[in-house]
């Protein structure tokens, strides 16, 4: 029987950051827009980069963290580059 295998603690981390960055962008108005779109957001995206390249090496679990996410930030994106633009 093999041991089980650890989570991948950067997929986690774009789960977690991807719903609160989901959250505040729909909840919070104005204060939760720019600190979803400007702290969150891009943090969620390089973790789960990140979280995709060690899984993709490492023999652990947590891609579908990962990709939920990404898939989770995708919305804040467009969002973003209209306000900026």
């Amino acid at each position: 029987m093999h041991p089980p295998t650890a989570w991948n603690g950067a997929a986690i981390a774009a789960l977690v950051l991807s719903l609160l960055s989901l959250l505040l962008l729909l909840g919070l108005g104005i204060l939760g827009l720019l600190v979803s779109l400007l702290v969150f957001t891009p943090l969620a995206l390089v973790f789960s980069i990140t979280a995709s390249v060690q899984l993709a090496r490492r023999s652990q679990r947590g891609m579908g963290l990962a990709v939920v996410g990404f898939l989770l930030v995708l919305p804040g994106w467009p969002i973003t580059a209209f306000l900026l633009w």
